[in-house]
């Protein structure tokens, strides 16, 4: 008589668990840019970003282009001559919303919506996969804040050890060649991408609805067309998230024919949201074919760290995943013993054999990732369940730890989400040696766990606040608050150049500056900001050495527009430069702030004249 009273009480306050976790996670993702805003020095104007701020303006440049209506999109960071096919549907509609807010403000209201929505959707699965009221709040938990050990060995800057203490030399001792990933890597980890990318957030939402939305077509064609299009979407907005789907519905396939729980409609309705995929994937290849920038762009390796960095970055949430198994399942079935060890010796195997320090390349080729990759959903099938959503997360772990060394061009972008399986699986570890103790204990242990596993997160917040103290991004030599000067030259460039013509602004490369005998390495405001990037992000004008990845062959072009500002270089290479270049715009250190810089007034007219920095319209 009092159950139903009592489950109404229970779903509400889970509810409002869920509805306050949507809340906090929202407010979380901008606190640093508050705090920026609020501590910005006098006439300084807060840039809104200060972790890989480089790749943040290539966003804000397709977003540029958006404000002045474009929704084919050409890249900025190229002065080669392109066709403009480039359709970016979340940069558009946040472009759009940018011409009222300014790029900034639109990109943190994208990161705030989409971390309080992606808490909702990844409840949903939550709830699909786990029964106990316990249990779904601590996945829910461990989801937004888990981590790794990088904490022990944290750094504000770079991927290497710069320092030694008692974790570097044990990770060392192991062949472990730098820091964990969980320290670098955003894309992988929930907390660290609410905090510093609305990409990765909006990704990740649609990668959590997509499986919702395969999870509901067992029985109704009802979730077929909103999954194709989030499918359309994922496609176009982030598209390697695609084969993390890929990898992960083939292994839960294989785990649902071994347990006889799928049906020939299911698979059909399956199907069709997967080819959601297909038109933006053809636009894909056409862009690729006529465009050769995008070729190049394309062509620029990112290859996956040392898969001993990569599994130092989740091993907290494998070792509490694997306490489920050995608490339940896995002394009752020869079947599931016989998974467990599998899925252990693979992870042994590719510890052992990840390459030596130093090794840029893949890690295997397409032959020894695919005998792995059936290894896995082996060990996938193994490991199968009545529960098909709790079959879908322990495929999208495993799967999930190889696809980063699918040996591709873009291997290292497939580690998207990647803590998102491993918290739900580690929440029901947990759950199973916690949850039948006495409630002062059990809360005891779930307040310790999640602060262990939230270690990494909690850095990760702290060095947002403390790169905007230090007017420094991550990646040493670009700002985070914008001088007088800047703002002024970026204002005439907004006002003198039409969107419909290419007008080409060189600026001098970034000097960081180290400070000296710091342990671990540690920088301060650059010397000189690299500016490149913020005028094509900001302005939407074209440079010609802006990003690492953007530019083609942006290592020697990044070195003929150091020569342009050198004092040493001779007058004949410089113009030779400037011809091939074509700039219309140079920005330069303003005379004499710098001995070995030299006075480039006499190459036209000066538009824009401030004490750091000044704007040439050449001649």
């Amino acid at each position: 008589m009092n159950d139903q009273p009592r489950n109404e009480s229970a779903a509400n306050f889970e509810r409002t668990y869920v509805i306050a976790f949507a809340i906090g996670a929202a407010i979380l993702s901008i606190l640093p840019s508050l705090y920026a805003l609020l501590a910005a020095p006098p006439g300084a104007k807060y840039l809104g970003f200060q972790f890989n701020t480089d790749d943040h303006m290539v966003y804000s440049a397709w977003m540029r282009q958006a404000m002045d209506g474009h929704l084919l999109m050409d890249n900025r960071f190229a002065v080669d001559s392109q066709p403009g096919l480039t359709i970016h549907i979340y940069f558009f509609v946040l472009g759009l919303l940018a011409k009222l807010t300014g790029i900034p403000l639109a990109a943190a209201i994208g990161k705030m919506a989409f971390s309080a929505l992606f808490v909702v959707l990844i409840h949903r699965l939550i709830q699909k996969t786990v029964t106990n009221v316990y249990t779904r709040k601590l996945a829910l938990a461990i989801v937004v804040v888990g981590g790794g050990l990088g904490f022990l060995v944290w750094e504000n800057f770079g991927r290497v050890f710069t320092t030694s203490g008692p974790f570097q030399s044990l990770f060392t001792a192991m062949g472990v060649p730098g820091l964990p990933n969980d320290v670098w890597q955003p894309e992988g980890f929930v907390l660290p991408s609410l905090l510093t990318n609305g990409l990765f957030m909006v990704s990740l939402c649609l990668i959590v609805f997509i499986f919702l939305s395969f999870l509901e077509a067992k029985n109704s064609w009802k979730p077929v067309l909103p999954g194709a299009l989030a499918f359309a979407a994922l496609m176009n907005i982030h598209s390697y998230d695609v084969l993390i789907i890929a990898f992960a519905m083939i292994a839960f396939l294989g785990m649902q024919i071994t347990r006889r729980a799928i049906s020939k409609e299911w698979v059909i309705r399956a199907l069709v949201i997967a080819s959601g995929a297909i038109p933006p994937a053809l636009w894909f290849v056409h862009v690729l074919k006529q465009d050769a920038v995008f070729q190049a762009r394309a062509a620029t390796p990112t290859y996956s760290a040392n898969f001993k960095v990569l599994l130092l970055g989740y091993a907290l949430m494998i070792a509490m995943a694997a306490l489920s198994l050995f608490q339940s399942r896995l002394k009752a079935d020869k079947r599931v013993l016989t998974g467990a060890a599998i899925g252990a010796i693979l992870i042994l195997l590719l510890f052992a054999t990840a390459p030596a320090p130093g090794f840029e390349g893949y890690a295997m080729g397409m032959p020894a990732w695919l005998l792995i990759y059936v290894a896995t959903v082996a060990c996938c099938c193994l490991l199968a369940q009545d529960r098909p959503a709790a079959n879908l997360v322990v495929a999208w772990a495993l799967t999930g730890l190889i696809a980063p060394y699918f040996p591709s061009l873009f291997e290292r972008k497939l580690t998207m989400g990647l803590s998102v399986p491993w918290a739900i699986l580690a929440a029901a570890g947990l759950s199973a040696v916690a949850l039948n103790r006495e409630r002062s204990k059990r809360n005891l242990i779930t307040v310790l766990t999640i602060l262990c596993v939230a270690g990494t997160s909690l850095r990760w917040f702290f060095r947002e606040i403390e790169l905007i103290k230090l007017n420094v991004s991550n990646t040493t030599v670009h700002p985070v608050y914008l001088t007088r000067d800047v703002q002024s030259i970026l204002a005439y460039l907004n006002d003198h150049h039409a969107s419909e013509q290419k007008t080409i602004v060189v600026a001098m490369p970034g000097v960081p500056q180290p400070v000296p005998d710091s342990q671990p390495v540690t920088f301060r405001e650059p010397v000189l900001p690299d500016l490149n990037p913020i005028l094509s992000g900001f302005a939407g004008v074209y440079t010609y050495a802006g990003h690492w990845s953007e530019t083609p062959d942006y290592g020697n072009r990044r070195n003929e527009s150091m020569a342009i500002f050198l004092d040493r270089t001779p007058q004949e290479e410089r113009q030779a430069i400037l011809e091939k270049i074509k700039p219309a715009y140079i920005v330069t250190p303003a005379p004499n702030t710098f001995p070995q810089i030299a006075d480039l007034s006499g190459l036209g007219e000066v538009v824009v004249q401030g004490n750091q920095f000044q704007l040439i319209k050449v001649r």
